[in-house]
Formats: structure tokens, C-alpha cells, sequence
């Protein structure tokens, strides 16, 4: 099984400096519509590889390993003979929580105020131990 090559910061920063870069995680880049289209139009060239096209559009040799780009650019000649054709990278939602069912939510608060009522009353019960002398800390004899 492959190993997943995970992007350091300073790789991370030369993705993103590149136009054709859309956006990149610890592991995956998303290319823009504009290298697609450079992949496609240059791929069938003579003496054109996947490693050239990819310095043609100014990426290091050292950010993709030659199986990483031959994958990227069979992906795009799929993604060509679609019928929908290159598309531009899909716009990534920031993320937003869900909102809770609000009788799951006053479920939670409830037990929650149980448990804090239950907390309260135990260190009334100690308190009222430790003014009685009932509840005294052990001695430290070392």
C-alpha cells in the first residue's frame, strides 16, 4: 500500500505561491481550471511527459513524485472526456457546526445541571463536615 506524503509548511507556502494552485491540505493540491487546460493542451505533444508539463507550469520536481503527476494528469484527461469537460475546482464551504436538535441540546443541559447540583451539594456536605471536625486532612508525616 502507498504511503501518503504529507506537504510541509515550506511546500505548502511554494504550492500557494503558484497560480495554478487553487488550495492545499497536508496531503491533496487542487489545481485550477487554467492547468487543466494547460495539461490538456500540452500533454499530446511530442517528447511532452507529465513532469515537463508540470515544470512548464513552474512546479519543483521535489513537490510530486513522478506517479503523482502522471495520476494527476490522467485524472484530467478523464475529467477532458467527460461529457460536463474541465471544470473549475469545486468552492470549498468554510466549515460551520451543525446545529444541535434542540430537545438533544436540553437533554444535554439538563444532565449537565444534574451533575452540577450534584457537585454543589457534595461540597455542602464537606463544608458542614470540616466545621464540625468530622472531616479533618491527614497528617503529613514524612
Amino acid at each position: 500500500m502507498a504511503q501518503i506524503k504529507h506537504y510541509t509548511d515550506e511546500q505548502k507556502a511554494e504550492l500557494l505561491s503558484n497560480p495554478y494552485t487553487v488550495r492545499v491540505t497536508d496531503c491533496t493540491t487542487t489545481f485550477s481550471l487554467a492547468f487543466k487546460q494547460l495539461v490538456i493542451s500540452n500533454i499530446d505533444k511530442p517528447g511532452m511527459t507529465a513532469s515537463k508539463v508540470f515544470q512548464l507550469a513552474g512546479y519543483s520536481d521535489k513537490l510530486f513524485s513522478p506517479g503523482i503527476r502522471r495520476y494527476v494528469v490522467q485524472a484530467i484527461r478523464r475529467e477532458a472526456a467527460s461529457p460536463e469537460g474541465l471544470q473549475e475546482p469545486a468552492v470549498i464551504k468554510e466549515h460551520t457546526p451543525r446545529k444541535k436538535h434542540s430537545e438533544t441540546e436540553f437533554r444535554e443541559l439538563q444532565e449537565r445541571v444534574s451533575i452540577l447540583e450534584q457537585q454543589v451539594n457534595f461540597l455542602k456536605k464537606s463544608q458542614f463536615l470540616k466545621k464540625q471536625n468530622h472531616l479533618k486532612p491527614p497528617n503529613n508525616t514524612d
